[in-house]
């Protein structure tokens, strides 16, 4: 449980590297500082409550995110804008209008992919046993499903483009593909709520996960491995 532990901790901290240049990532705290981190558990738990609360959920309109488009400081924003199929070659499998907070797309994918190598490489030096294809592909996926947020038109005020979340349910089989155990999924999880970057468990809420992502084939071949991964960690500890 303590190499887990460890893990996640690596995990949260190079999602939040992700969530940095994305958003801002004020007030989260990685679990090193024992005094702060159980405040910041409270706050954690305090706003997981708001988001599940009944009622609607606070989409995030994606021309109000900070972003680096637009023709003045002043009117720069993030953007709603199509990504074709091909166009990207780390993130793939993104394909879909996306709510961008750059103006190039390839040169920030080249950025996430490098990112992601440099995390991964630094995981099979520290934790190789706890390594495994499945795990660095459900990250790579994972990874770029956070940097390229999927967009939609809003139904109730066409013409604004609202951000969609990652569904709950794909955070947590993410980091189950890693760490193999629930509660910690679902703890980091949870602040990936806070951030506003997944969605709650609510089954009222628009949300992406990598099923919209891929397809139909690869993502049950995905599926597979990571239960026949899980079964084969439970069995081993």
């Amino acid at each position: 449980m303590g190499r887990r532990y460890v893990l996640l901790l690596c995990i949260l901290a190079s999602l939040q590297t992700v969530g940095a240049q994305l958003g801002d990532t004020t007030g989260v705290d990685d679990g090193t500082n024992n005094q702060a981190g159980t405040k910041k558990s409270v706050e954690v738990n305090s706003y997981f409550t708001e988001f599940t609360r009944v009622g609607p959920y606070p989409y995030q309109v994606c021309a109000d995110l900070p972003g680096e488009i637009g023709e003045t400081d002043a009117t720069k924003s993030a953007r709603c804008i199509p990504v074709e199929a091909g166009e990207l070659d780390f993130c793939s499998a993104v394909a879909y209008d996306t709510c961008s907070r750059v103006i190039s797309p390839i040169l920030y994918d080249e950025q996430i992919g490098k990112s992601h190598d440099e995390r991964i490489a630094r995981w099979e030096l520290e934790f190789p046993a706890l390594v495994t294809t499945e795990c660095t592909e459900a990250f790579q996926l994972y990874f770029c499903l956070l940097a390229f947020p999927r967009c939609e038109e809003d139904t109730d005020n066409l013409g604004s483009f609202l951000e969609l979340p990652l569904c709950f349910d794909y955070c947590v089989n993410a980091h189950m593909a890693c760490i193999g155990d629930s509660l910690l999924s679902q703890a980091a999880c949870d602040k990936a709520v806070v951030l506003g970057r997944v969605a709650p468990p609510r089954a009222d809420v628009t949300c992406v996960s990598g099923a919209r992502s891929l397809g139909a084939s690869m993502v049950c071949a995905l599926a597979l491995a990571l239960l026949s991964w899980f079964a084969s960690e439970r069995g081993s500890y």
